[in-house]
Order: structure tokens, then sequence, then C-alpha cells
């Protein structure tokens, strides 16, 4: 009997809530302009609500992957679905007449970003906890990226979307709607989303060649500690490798969230185009992203199959992603001419989405039952860069009124990472805490291969 295929499926749910997760965070950038005129905020206010959700999601990573480790992914995941959901819906009514003055609608948005970010904590620990136990090493990294690319398909789909909707209906329906999606697929999640050996469309092959490849069932899982020691976290936090990750990750999450929260504005305000134009010309970057993510995926997991070391495998593209990502500072020189802008910011955005292998690598180095806390650490750094860089550049803009030292900013981010891949991060390899049995990763070969974004 052939193995059946039910992972795929599972994938596709990942695809489908990515793109929500994303809609709901880059939906307050596209109604951004509207709302600081509406609500008559500052560049620093506005930065502020722009990085509102990352304080409050960056903080709840840890106590929130160490749940995901005791309970699992499918009540946990579900249930913030739908509650993150709740909150971008109620963001719509910020500007009601239940709110007499504009610092009250004010903090209103502030509140609803800052619940959707406690309960958006849980997704990439779910996320690449559900990839470590669904797929072999080697289908990891596509895998992975398959999922990461719906962010940038669904902000290229969705933003000229809800820029016709800011336009023609005003920013409130934005949220409505986008909310509303989210809710009924969090119901569906929780009706479909079983793990492999609680799902009745997998068959034993399938469940066989999972587990070969080091996924659920394998040494890989079974041969470390089943508890979760502090002890062992502090191990972790002690590794140069450990370290050199966390800040790769907020090197790339910088350029991330750039485009996720200023760059609709930077696209009116410093191309000086309308809301109509911004939503269409932010949809090419997006699609070089969702290019980017894919190709590093692939390239990833093709010299695995190759043969190549894992540590090459990994390394090469995050490495080149990095450093092409910096070209972003050459749009200070062609903000007259937005067509070049814009390509300048799609080869950049492509860029940093190849570098995207930041969850696939964690998961080559932590231990599978400690992917929800120790995923949870990787997040706070990566996200420290949504609560950073969204205030930077608002300061920035406040006192310089350009986007010239903006850019020049996150080129500045983006080196730092490169340099913490080139001197910080060593071989890429399981990294077991004491006392606990090493697992067996079979090498990468052409003949058999038993071996994983934001």
């Amino acid at each position: 009997m052939k193995a059946t295929k039910s992972r795929f499926f599972i994938l596709s749910l990942l695809f489908i809530v990515t793109a929500i997760n994303y809609m709901d965070r880059a939906n307050l950038s596209v109604a951004g302009s509207k709302i600081q005129a509406d609500f008559d905020l500052s560049p620093t206010q506005l930065g502020l609500l722009f990085s509102m959700f990352t304080w409050f999601y960056a903080a709840s990573q840890i106590p929130v992957g160490y749940v995901l480790d005791r309970i699992g992914s499918r009540v946990l995941y579900g249930s913030a679905i739908i509650l993150w959901s709740v909150f971008t819906f109620l963001m719509g009514f910020a500007s009601h007449h239940l709110f007499a003055t504009a610092t009250a609608s004010f903090l209103m948005l502030l509140g609803c970003r800052a619940l959707i970010g406690i309960a958006e904590a849980p997704s990439f620990p779910s996320n690449t906890k559900i990839i470590a136990t669904w797929f072999p090493d080697h289908e990891r990294a596509r895998a992975t990226a398959i999922y990461s690319s719906a962010q940038y398909i669904g902000l290229a789909l969705l933003t000229p979307a809800l820029s016709f909707i800011v336009a023609e209906f005003g920013w409130q329906m934005s949220f409505y709607l986008s909310g509303a999606a989210g809710i009924l697929f969090g119901i569906f999640w929780l009706m479909k989303y079983r793990d492999p050996q609680h799902s009745v469309k997998t068959n034993r092959q399938e469940l066989d060649y999972i587990r070969d490849g080091g996924g659920y069932g394998s040494l890989n899982q079974a041969n470390v500690s089943e508890k979760v020691r502090w002890a062992d976290i502090r191990f972790f936090l002690k590794k140069r490798t450990i370290w050199g990750l966390f800040i790769a990750q907020f090197a790339c999450s910088s350029t991330l969230y750039f485009f996720l929260t200023w760059f609709i504005v930077y696209l009116e305000k410093g191309l000086h185009l309308s809301i109509a134009k911004a939503g269409l010309g932010a949809s090419f970057p997006y699609l070089m992203a969702m290019a980017g993510v894919l190709c590093g995926g692939t390239l990833s997991d093709m010299l695995l199959k190759k043969g190549a070391s894992r540590t090459l495998a990994r390394k090469l593209p995050v490495m080149s992603g990095l450093c092409l990502t910096m070209v972003i500072c050459l749009v200070n020189y062609f903000e007259d001419q937005p067509l070049i802008a814009i390509a300048i910011l799609s080869i950049a955005f492509f860029a940093n989405a190849f570098s995207n292998l930041g969850w696939v690598v964690w998961s080559d180095v932590i231990p599978r039952n400690f992917l929800g806390t120790m995923g949870g650490c990787l997040n706070i750094c990566g996200n420290l860069s949504g609560i950073i860089s969204p205030i930077v550049i608002g300061v920035i803009l406040q006192r310089t009124n350009n986007f010239k030292y903006a850019m020049w900013y996150i080129a500045a981010v983006a080196l730092a990472g490169l340099l913490a891949y080139t001197f910080l991060v060593g071989k890429i390899d399981v990294i077991v805490p004491p006392k606990s049995t090493e697992p067996v990763r079979p090498q990468p070969g052409p003949d058999a291969l038993k071996i994983e974004v934001k």
C-alpha cells in the first residue's frame, strides 16, 4: 500500500493561517495614513501603534512556547486564531461615537493591537513544531518555505484589496472583514487539524516515512528528555550559535517589519503615490518576496539532497540573502522615480525572504521537545525588531521628515545579521543538553535521505 500524503493537507492549513496572520498584522499599515489623519497622530505615535503588537507578541513567546510543549498545537493554535481575529474585528470600532475623544480611540487601537500580539504568539512556534512533527528532514525547508510564502502571497493579493476597501468604504471595514475571515478559519482549524498519530487520513506507511525521516516518533524526538528543565534552557542560551541565530533573526525580521508597517506610508509620503497606487505598487515587492522564500527553501533542500553538508545548505541562502538585502539603501537615490524605487525595494524584499530559513535552522539545532520553549526565545529576538524598528523609523521621520536614514538603518541591521552568521553561527547540527542521549541524525546522501519560515 502506498503512503498517504495527508501531511500536505496540514501544510495547506498552515499556508492559509499564515496568510490570515499576516493580513491581520499588515491591515494597520494599509489603514495607517487614514488613522493618522482621523486621530491627528504624530509619526512617533503612529510608530508606537505599529509596534504595540510586537511588544506583547514578543513578551508572550516563552510562556506560550512552554504551554505549547505541554498541550500541543491543535487546541492552543485554533483558540489563538479565533481570539486574534476577534480583537482585529474590534479595532474597527475605535472610531465609534462611544469613544468621545481621539485619545480614547487611540487607546482602544493600542489595546486591541496588544491583545492581537498576545493571541498571535503561538503562531510560529506552533508552525515549527507542526512541520517538525509532520515532515521528514529533507522536506522541511521546502515545507517551511511554502507556508512562509503565504505571508507574501497574502500581502501581495490582499494589500491592493484592503487599499481599495479603505479608499471606498473606510479603514474600519478592513478590520471587520479580516477579523471575520480569521474567526471562520479558526473554527475550521479546530475541526480539521490533528497530530499524525490521531489523524484518520494518515496510514501506517506515511507514519513510517515521517518517522524514518526524523519527524513524529523518530529517534530525534524519542531520545531527549521529556521534561523541559530551566537548566536545559540556560544550557542553550550559553551557546554561541544560538546567539548568532538570535541576531540574524532580528536582522531578517527588521526588513520584514518595515514592509509590514511603514512600507505603505513610505509609498504614499516618500514616493508620493495615492493610496490606490500605493496598494498596487506594494504588490510587486510582496510577490518578489514570495519568490524569494520559495527559492531559498528549494535551494537549501536541493543542496542537502545532493550531498552538501547541512551547514552549507542552510547558511548559503541566509548569508547571501542578508548581503543582497542591503541594496535597500539605494532607494534613497531614486525617490523621484517610483518605478525604479519599487524595483529596488522588490529586490531587497526578495533577498530578505530568500534568507528566511531561521525557523528551519532552529529545528535543525534544537531537539523537538524543546521547540516550543526555545522557539519562543527565537521569536522574542525576531520580534524585538518589530518593537524597535517601527519606533526608530518613526523618530527618524519626526526629526528629519524623510525616509533616507530609515533605509540606511535597515541596511545596517542586515549587515549585523550577516556578520552574526559569519562569526557566531558555527556548524548546523542538533545541540543536545547534558543528561540527554544524543539523537541519531543520519547524514544526507544521494540514495537515501533520512534525516526546516516567519
